[in-house]
């Protein structure tokens, strides 16, 4: 995993600086930057396919965490891979932005437990999975 400074440097690495001029933290993502991401997804010399991004608070606040892989997901169409949240990330998501694939959370590690899909953008999880989610399937 890379971290980087600001959700700007974020996305300037993974799609390669096709996209430069996104704003300096996550939680300012409008629906035009989100279709651009969506759309740099099959970009040649691309790093990476955003797929989405947890967030620590509802409303998209507190610290963010993009989701990206060498390709996307088919949303919806079964489950593209499965990511485990270790460190401060587990039990610690409590807001998401859907990307190139839906998300799914779940309450124990390896897609096990209790779980929730997302198929959109969403600025509060729901009391059953804030600050509750163990890992991530992406659809």
């Amino acid at each position: 995993m890379q971290c980087y400074g600001t959700f700007r440097e974020a996305v300037t690495a993974s799609t390669d600086g096709r996209i430069a001029d996104a704003p300096l933290s996550a939680k300012h993502i409008d629906q035009k930057l989100a279709d651009r991401l969506k759309d740099s997804s099959g970009t040649a010399g691309a790093e990476a396919v955003q797929l989405g991004v947890i967030y620590t608070d509802s409303n998209y606040g507190g610290s963010a965490l993009v989701l990206t892989a060498g390709s996307g997901c088919g949303s919806g169409n079964g489950r593209g891979a499965q990511i485990n949240l270790d460190g401060t990330w587990n039990n610690s998501v409590s807001s998401l932005t859907t990307l190139s694939c839906w998300l799914e959370l779940w309450d124990a590690p390896n897609t096990s437990g209790v779980h929730q899909e997302y198929q959109q953008s969403t600025s509060y999880v729901g009391d059953a999975m804030n600050d509750r989610a163990s890992s991530i399937a992406l659809l």
